[in-house]
Protein backbone atom coordinates (compact mmCIF):
# COMPACT_ATOMS: atom_id res chain seq x y z
CA UNK A 1 0.00 0.00 0.00
CA UNK A 2 1.51 3.61 -1.13
CA UNK A 3 1.77 6.40 1.61
CA UNK A 4 -1.29 8.17 0.57
CA UNK A 5 -3.66 5.39 0.56
CA UNK A 6 -2.03 4.28 3.94
CA UNK A 7 -2.30 7.78 5.16
CA UNK A 8 -6.34 7.79 3.89
CA UNK A 9 -7.12 4.67 5.54
CA UNK A 10 -5.12 5.80 8.63
CA UNK A 11 -7.44 8.81 8.40
CA UNK A 12 -10.37 6.73 6.89
CA UNK A 13 -10.09 4.15 10.59
CA UNK A 14 -9.42 7.36 13.25
CA UNK A 15 -11.90 9.73 12.09
CA UNK A 16 -14.55 6.59 12.69
CA UNK A 17 -12.76 6.07 15.96
CA UNK A 18 -13.40 9.76 17.03
CA UNK A 19 -16.90 9.98 15.83
CA UNK A 20 -18.11 6.41 17.18
CA UNK A 21 -16.88 7.24 20.18
CA UNK A 22 -13.81 4.63 20.81
CA UNK A 23 -11.89 7.51 21.18
CA UNK A 24 -13.69 9.82 23.64
CA UNK A 25 -13.67 13.46 23.98
CA UNK A 26 -10.36 14.96 25.48
CA UNK A 27 -8.55 12.01 25.33
CA UNK A 28 -4.67 12.10 24.82
CA UNK A 29 -3.17 10.25 22.53
CA UNK A 30 0.76 10.16 20.79
CA UNK A 31 1.45 8.98 17.52
CA UNK A 32 3.15 5.87 19.52
CA UNK A 33 -0.11 4.54 20.78
CA UNK A 34 -1.96 5.12 17.91
CA UNK A 35 0.26 2.99 15.65
CA UNK A 36 -0.19 0.61 18.82
CA UNK A 37 -3.97 0.37 18.56
CA UNK A 38 -4.67 0.33 15.20
CA UNK A 39 -1.72 -1.00 13.30
CA UNK A 40 -0.80 2.09 11.47
CA UNK A 41 2.59 3.16 10.10
CA UNK A 42 4.54 6.33 11.72
CA UNK A 43 3.62 8.20 8.62
CA UNK A 44 0.07 6.88 8.26
CA UNK A 45 -0.72 8.22 11.09
CA UNK A 46 1.06 11.83 11.19
CA UNK A 47 -0.86 12.21 7.81
CA UNK A 48 -4.10 11.17 9.12
CA UNK A 49 -3.80 13.59 12.15
CA UNK A 50 -2.78 16.71 9.54
CA UNK A 51 -6.39 16.04 8.40
CA UNK A 52 -7.78 15.17 11.74
CA UNK A 53 -6.65 18.04 12.81
CA UNK A 54 -8.13 20.41 10.01
CA UNK A 55 -11.63 18.64 10.44
CA UNK A 56 -11.33 20.00 14.29
CA UNK A 57 -11.66 16.47 15.55
CA UNK A 58 -8.15 16.52 16.63
CA UNK A 59 -5.98 19.66 18.71
CA UNK A 60 -2.42 19.53 18.59
CA UNK A 61 -1.22 20.33 22.93
CA UNK A 62 2.17 20.90 24.41
CA UNK A 63 3.17 18.09 26.37
CA UNK A 64 0.18 16.10 25.70
CA UNK A 65 0.64 15.09 21.64
CA UNK A 66 -3.05 15.01 20.44
CA UNK A 67 -6.03 15.84 21.90
CA UNK A 68 -9.12 14.58 20.78
CA UNK A 69 -11.17 17.58 20.64
CA UNK A 70 -13.92 18.34 23.04
CA UNK A 71 -17.52 18.57 22.32
CA UNK A 72 -19.05 22.06 22.98
CA UNK A 73 -22.61 23.64 23.64
CA UNK A 74 -21.52 25.72 20.36
CA UNK A 75 -20.92 22.89 18.15
CA UNK A 76 -24.45 21.56 19.09
CA UNK A 77 -25.89 24.49 18.60
CA UNK A 78 -24.68 25.37 15.46
CA UNK A 79 -25.03 21.95 13.50
CA UNK A 80 -28.70 21.53 14.91
CA UNK A 81 -29.52 25.49 13.20
CA UNK A 82 -28.31 23.99 10.16
CA UNK A 83 -30.10 21.30 10.10
CA UNK A 84 -33.36 23.19 11.28
CA UNK A 85 -33.00 25.21 7.94
CA UNK A 86 -31.95 22.51 5.12
CA UNK A 87 -33.82 19.41 6.64
CA UNK A 88 -37.48 20.83 7.40
CA UNK A 89 -37.52 22.49 3.46
CA UNK A 90 -36.33 19.19 2.04
CA UNK A 91 -38.77 16.78 3.54
CA UNK A 92 -41.29 18.91 2.14
CA UNK A 93 -39.43 18.94 -1.16
CA UNK A 94 -39.23 14.75 -1.07
CA UNK A 95 -42.91 14.51 0.12
CA UNK A 96 -43.42 15.62 -3.95
CA UNK A 97 -41.29 13.50 -5.39
CA UNK A 98 -40.54 10.25 -3.08
CA UNK A 99 -42.49 7.21 -3.63
CA UNK A 100 -44.79 5.23 -1.07
CA UNK A 101 -42.26 2.61 -1.74
CA UNK A 102 -39.54 4.08 -0.87
CA UNK A 103 -41.34 5.68 2.36
CA UNK A 104 -41.84 2.49 3.38
CA UNK A 105 -38.68 1.07 3.14
CA UNK A 106 -37.52 3.77 5.32
CA UNK A 107 -40.16 3.22 7.82
CA UNK A 108 -39.14 -0.28 8.05
CA UNK A 109 -35.37 0.61 8.88
CA UNK A 110 -37.17 2.87 11.79
CA UNK A 111 -39.00 0.49 13.14
CA UNK A 112 -36.07 -2.07 13.06
CA UNK A 113 -33.18 -0.56 14.79
CA UNK A 114 -32.74 -2.86 18.18
CA UNK A 115 -30.08 -0.81 19.71
CA UNK A 116 -27.84 2.26 19.51
CA UNK A 117 -25.79 1.66 17.04
CA UNK A 118 -28.70 0.25 14.96
CA UNK A 119 -30.61 3.35 15.77
CA UNK A 120 -27.93 5.68 14.44
CA UNK A 121 -27.43 3.92 11.17
CA UNK A 122 -31.44 4.17 10.49
CA UNK A 123 -31.02 7.41 11.45
CA UNK A 124 -28.59 8.15 9.20
CA UNK A 125 -29.91 6.26 5.98
CA UNK A 126 -33.36 8.33 6.60
CA UNK A 127 -32.33 11.41 6.80
CA UNK A 128 -29.83 11.16 4.10
CA UNK A 129 -32.75 9.30 1.88
CA UNK A 130 -35.05 12.37 2.50
CA UNK A 131 -32.37 15.11 1.55
CA UNK A 132 -31.24 13.12 -1.92
CA UNK A 133 -35.23 12.31 -2.63
CA UNK A 134 -35.36 16.22 -2.68
CA UNK A 135 -33.02 16.81 -5.26
CA UNK A 136 -30.29 18.61 -3.69
CA UNK A 137 -26.88 17.34 -3.86
CA UNK A 138 -24.66 19.73 -2.39
CA UNK A 139 -27.17 20.24 0.79
CA UNK A 140 -27.15 16.57 0.90
CA UNK A 141 -23.38 16.45 1.35
CA UNK A 142 -23.73 19.17 3.93
CA UNK A 143 -26.38 17.05 5.94
CA UNK A 144 -23.80 14.35 5.47
CA UNK A 145 -20.78 16.33 7.13
CA UNK A 146 -23.67 17.89 9.92
CA UNK A 147 -24.27 14.12 10.64
CA UNK A 148 -20.61 12.88 11.38
CA UNK A 149 -19.98 16.05 13.30
CA UNK A 150 -22.95 15.45 15.64
CA UNK A 151 -22.43 12.03 16.12
CA UNK A 152 -20.66 11.91 19.54
CA UNK A 153 -23.01 13.80 20.52
CA UNK A 154 -25.82 11.65 19.89
CA UNK A 155 -24.03 8.89 21.22
CA UNK A 156 -23.37 10.07 24.24
CA UNK A 157 -27.00 11.22 24.76
CA UNK A 158 -28.29 8.22 23.49
CA UNK A 159 -26.00 5.80 26.03
CA UNK A 160 -27.52 8.50 28.54
CA UNK A 161 -30.87 7.69 28.13
CA UNK A 162 -32.01 10.45 25.37
CA UNK A 163 -35.61 10.01 23.66
CA UNK A 164 -35.76 6.58 25.19
CA UNK A 165 -32.79 5.48 23.62
CA UNK A 166 -33.83 6.09 20.20
CA UNK A 167 -37.89 4.90 21.03
CA UNK A 168 -39.11 8.16 20.81
CA UNK A 169 -37.31 9.01 17.57
CA UNK A 170 -38.72 5.87 15.49
CA UNK A 171 -42.41 7.10 16.33
CA UNK A 172 -41.03 10.16 15.34
CA UNK A 173 -40.07 8.88 11.85
CA UNK A 174 -42.93 6.77 11.41
CA UNK A 175 -45.09 9.92 11.50
CA UNK A 176 -42.74 11.62 9.32
CA UNK A 177 -42.30 9.02 6.65
CA UNK A 178 -46.04 8.52 6.09
CA UNK A 179 -46.33 11.95 6.13
CA UNK A 180 -43.65 11.95 2.73
CA UNK A 181 -45.06 8.41 1.46
CA UNK A 182 -48.80 10.16 1.17
CA UNK A 183 -47.10 14.03 -0.39
CA UNK A 184 -48.22 15.92 2.43
CA UNK A 185 -45.11 18.24 2.27
CA UNK A 186 -46.53 21.07 4.42
CA UNK A 187 -47.20 18.30 7.45
CA UNK A 188 -43.72 16.91 6.31
CA UNK A 189 -42.04 19.89 6.96
CA UNK A 190 -43.79 20.34 10.65
CA UNK A 191 -42.58 17.07 11.35
CA UNK A 192 -39.32 17.30 10.53
CA UNK A 193 -38.57 20.89 12.22
CA UNK A 194 -40.14 19.32 15.64
CA UNK A 195 -38.10 15.82 15.10
CA UNK A 196 -35.14 18.13 14.84
CA UNK A 197 -35.77 20.64 17.50
CA UNK A 198 -36.70 17.68 20.23
CA UNK A 199 -33.50 15.74 19.75
CA UNK A 200 -31.37 19.21 19.68
CA UNK A 201 -33.07 20.13 22.93
CA UNK A 202 -32.11 16.80 24.66
CA UNK A 203 -28.39 17.05 23.63
CA UNK A 204 -28.37 20.53 25.21
CA UNK A 205 -30.03 19.34 28.32
CA UNK A 206 -27.42 16.39 28.62
CA UNK A 207 -24.29 18.58 27.47
CA UNK A 208 -25.50 20.56 30.31
CA UNK A 209 -26.02 18.12 33.20
CA UNK A 210 -22.38 16.32 32.22
CA UNK A 211 -21.16 19.95 32.72
CA UNK A 212 -22.82 20.69 35.77
CA UNK A 213 -21.78 16.83 36.93
CA UNK A 214 -18.00 17.15 36.24
CA UNK A 215 -15.29 18.52 39.51
CA UNK A 216 -13.86 21.36 39.36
Amino acid sequence: MSTTASGAAAYDRLREAIVRVELEPGTAMSEVQLMERFGFTKAAVRAALARLRADGLVLAEPRRGHVVAPLTMRDVLEIYDVRLALEPVAAEAAAGVMGADEAARLAALARDHADVEDFLAANREIHLAIMRAAGNQRAAAILERLLDDSERARILALRAGAAGGGARARTEHQALLAAIGDGDGPRARELMADTIRAFRDELVSHLQRATLDRPL
